[in-house]
């Protein structure tokens, strides 16, 4: 087993419609506003933004997550991701019969960070967990963000 390799899947439900939250998660530039680990985020070309990310271990990721797939109608996207990490997220944000969401987040990647490498052996769950709450506070944020535009 690669301990520098991880896959995380998880699932939310946002009591949101399918578009608003779709909108959201592609807008990639504006996730420092409302997902908190997303510490700096920076436009490279149409398809690529370079971020900075901090969860609540003491260290930072450098990213780029480049657009392979961007299907609004479908709700679908996928990110390369090169850096820190290397490998791939994708989103599926399907509609639900209540009129809430269903965003399906899988995620493939290798550490390549050496701080991560080194310590793998030892403190691969503590990266994993980190990783949750991560996901959490984005999850928790996206509610925020539409609950708020949503008043308006």
């Amino acid at each position: 087993m690669d301990l520098n390799f991880y896959r995380f899947d998880l699932s939310w439900t946002v009591g949101h419609p399918k578009e608003a939250v779709f909108d959201a998660l592609v807008a990639i530039d504006e996730y420092p506003r409302w997902w908190p680990d997303y510490r700096r985020v920076e436009r490279i070309d149409d398809d690529a933004v370079a971020i900075a990310l901090r969860s609540s271990l003491p260290y930072t990721l450098r990213v780029t997550n480049r657009f392979l797939v961007r299907d609004a109608p479908g709700g679908h996207f996928r990110l390369a991701l090169d850096g820190d990490i290397a490998g791939w997220i994708d989103f599926a944000v399907t509609d639900r019969a209540d009129g809430s969401t269903d965003v399906h987040i899988t995620q493939e990647c290798t550490a390549r960070k050496r701080l991560l490498r080194v310590f793998a052996p030892v403190a691969r769950r503590a990266f994993a967990h980190n990783h949750a709450l991560t996901m959490r506070r984005g999850r928790l944020g996206l509610d925020r963000l539409l609950s708020t535009s949503h008043q308006r």
